[in-house]
């Protein structure tokens, strides 16, 4: 979902340190990626109603996939605290998907843990966590639930209180983003942190990664049942079904993803 790479393809994880800290990136731009989240950007060739799609600022000024069957549209700009300034018109895109046994339309944020390198690291904070300005779990998961927190506020200010807070979100979990290599606990309680704040506004909530990445970010969390999963890999809609059993945080399968005409499209389980 980097989307944020285009075709949220997986991309390699590379630590670096900075500051302690390391940064995973990879080659293709992020999130809304996913590769490019929602792959591509401009030409709907191949598309077809029979299937979903996800898609977030790449898309910007091109051509939305026709025809969707459901739509998942990225809320930030590649980066958790950078908005999706084209999130409104891409809501309204997939407010107008074809399913009539699911959500038209859901929202998915970026995730990260950066650690105090970031602007945006809490210091001297006390709830949901004590966090004494550390790279510590604490902190860690006041990140999480913060950066959630402003997510859910740029989703508030593009579409509306109502549509951000009934819509299903999801959470990438991805390598392209900046966590913490040498102690994954960090990163399962910022993870955690990102879906407590979305639980307490009362939305459904799920996690969009891949087996691989999922193990070597988070150490294997394994979530609650009620957090399903949005995996990524898939070679092709053909392929996509025999992904439904591929839960990697313990939740049942929601969406398999995979590309399709230059996006990233979406089988649903």
């Amino acid at each position: 979902m980097n989307r944020r790479t285009s075709t949220k393809m997986l991309r390699p994880l590379i630590l670096g340190a900075l500051a302690a800290a390391v940064v995973l990136a990879s080659g293709a731009p992020a999130f809304a990626s996913k590769g490019h989240k929602g792959g591509g950007g401009s030409g709907g060739g191949g598309t077809t109603a029979a299937q979903g799609y996800d898609i977030s600022y790449p898309q910007c000024g091109g051509v939305y996939p026709s025809a969707p069957a459901f739509g998942v549209v990225g809320v930030n700009g590649g980066l958790a605290y950078r908005a999706n300034t084209c999130l409104a018109s891409e809501y309204q895109w997939a407010t107008g998907s074809s399913t009539t046994t699911g959500a038209k339309a859901s929202l998915y944020a970026n995730t990260g843990n950066p650690g105090p390198v970031s602007t945006h690291w809490p210091k001297g904070q006390t709830s949901p966590m004590a966090c004494d300005g550390t790279w510590s779990a604490g902190c860690s998961y006041d990140y999480g639930w913060n950066a959630a927190q402003d997510s859910f506020a740029d989703a508030t200010a593009a579409i509306g209180a109502t549509a951000a807070g009934t819509v299903p979100w999801w959470l990438d979990v991805e390598t392209a983003n900046s966590w913490n290599s040498s102690d994954l606990s960090t990163n399962a309680a910022d993870v955690r942190g990102a879906v407590a704040y979305l639980q307490s506004r009362s939305v459904t909530v799920g996690v969009y990664s891949t087996g691989y990445q999922w193990g070597v970010i988070t150490g294997g969390l394994n979530l609650s049942s009620a957090v399903p999963d949005w995996v990524a890999g898939a070679s092709s809609a053909t392929s996509a079904p025999s992904y439904c059993s591929s839960s990697f945080s313990g939740g049942a399968v929601r969406y398999v993803q995979y590309q399709s005409g230059g996006y990233d499209a979406d089988y649903s389980c």
